[in-house]
């Protein structure tokens, strides 16, 4: 069973845009239920070799509406940067607790479209969803860090790779 993910965002101008999060260990922070980022390499479709650069889409999550929502419509709207976005990824450890195993952290991000939406509160398969937005960011750097082993990759569109 997939368990949500944690969100952090800090802008340039409104400093830590604070989520509902009252869990314990994980106050202040945005609750994200799914998320969605797809980097590739542009390839002929005739013999599948590369063609060109590698392209980031934009990261994108998907939340409930809660009190980060006006901040966010804020920096979306004044086109504010946001120094970091961080994403969280908890799994159980073996030994029954939360344990914090992934982070994708964006630097020098932007948000660039939101969605707000509601399932049809009709349908009984949707009685545990909420009204939901989903956000898109697009980033000068992202770093990748496998925490229980500090393995950690990055890519930066201003530094070319070799």
């Amino acid at each position: 069973m997939p368990m949500p993910c944690y969100l952090t965002v800090e802008g340039q101008n409104q400093g830590k845009i604070e989520g509902a999060t009252k869990v314990q260990g994980h106050e202040g922070k945005i609750l994200v239920q799914a998320v969605d980022h797809t980097i590739e390499i542009p390839k002929s479709p005739q013999t599948g070799l590369p063609t060109g650069k590698r392209v980031h889409g934009a990261m994108k999550v998907s939340k409930e509406i809660d009190k980060s929502s006006p901040k966010l419509y804020q920096a979306l709207t004044s086109g504010e940067q946001l120094k970091t976005v961080t994403l969280e990824f908890y799994r159980i450890s073996p030994k029954g607790t939360e344990e914090k195993y992934y982070t994708a952290k964006l630097e020098n991000a932007i948000l660039t479209n939101m969605k707000s939406w509601t399932p049809n509160c009709l349908d009984p398969n949707n009685r545990q969803i909420g009204h939901m937005e989903d956000l898109a960011f697009t980033y000068e750097k992202i770093t990748w860090t496998y925490e229980p082993d500090g393995i950690e990759a990055e890519d930066s569109w201003l530094a070319p790779k070799a």
